[in-house]
């Protein structure tokens, strides 16, 4: 069985709003929704299970087929709440996790993380570092070796219910599975985009309202909206 998980309990303070920056409105509707769509109307997941604030397991349950259960003050703690609500009630092959404040992942994306999963133990969300990087502590930095990690990211599920840990140091969830567990980096998402602060949901309305009016036209002189298609997946 495949199941999504939906990382919604954040409270957004960098945001800085009353209503929590994940049900803000996005062309509509609230940003989780486009999230909470893609992964109920994709046929490679099974079920979806949202993890919340409490206030809100009513609004979800009143709005969506879903499971919901509550998170916790930090995403750690949400994280494993989730795995174990789904340990609890259902046989799970593979867990994708998904940031609500993400809106653009799509069907197709979870298709290949879950194609992925057949080889790999692990997929990870990645971008390459296109500005220059420094340190702290030493004055050259080799930007190639590094990459940013971001989710979505997707486990074979006995594997990351035996090792996850909230109480890590370690911030990426992969990084607590033990030596020689397989990833695969995919760097083919450049349209990631996260609600962090006011004006990215600005952002987030222009760009959508673009690609809105891009699938309309269906031309074929409209400019790609990926910055950069890259080929050849490290691994």
């Amino acid at each position: 069985m495949n199941i999504a998980m939906i990382l919604s309990g954040g409270v957004g303070k960098r945001f800085g709003a009353e209503t929590p920056k994940q049900y803000q409105n996005l062309l509509g509707k609230p940003v989780v929704e486009y999230v909470v769509d893609v992964t109920t109307q994709c046929e490679s997941i099974d079920r979806t299970v949202v993890v919340c604030a409490e206030e809100y397991v009513d609004w979800f349950k009143e709005r969506y087929d879903v499971d919901v259960c509550i998170g916790g003050a930090e995403r750690n703690i949400s994280f494993k709440n989730g795995i174990e609500y789904i340990k609890s009630r259902y046989d799970c092959d593979k867990l994708m996790v998904f940031d609500a404040m993400r809106p653009f992942v799509t069907s197709q994306l979870i298709s290949i993380y879950m194609e992925k999963l057949d080889e790999y133990d692990t997929v990870a969300t990645c971008q390459r570092i296109v500005d220059s990087l420094g340190c702290l502590d030493f004055l050259e930095c080799d930007r190639s070796r590094y990459y940013i990690l971001q989710s979505p990211e997707a486990f074979k599920f006995d594997l990351i219910q035996k090792y996850f840990d909230p109480y890590s140091p370690l911030v990426e969830a992969y990084q607590q599975l033990p030596k020689g567990t397989s990833l695969y980096k995919y760097f083919d998402f450049p349209d990631n985009y996260k609600l962090t602060y006011h004006h990215d949901l600005d952002f987030m309305r222009m760009y959508m309202e673009f690609k809105n009016k891009r699938a309309n036209k269906k031309c074929s002189d409209c400019p790609d909206a990926k910055s950069e298609n890259y080929k050849g997946n490290a691994k």
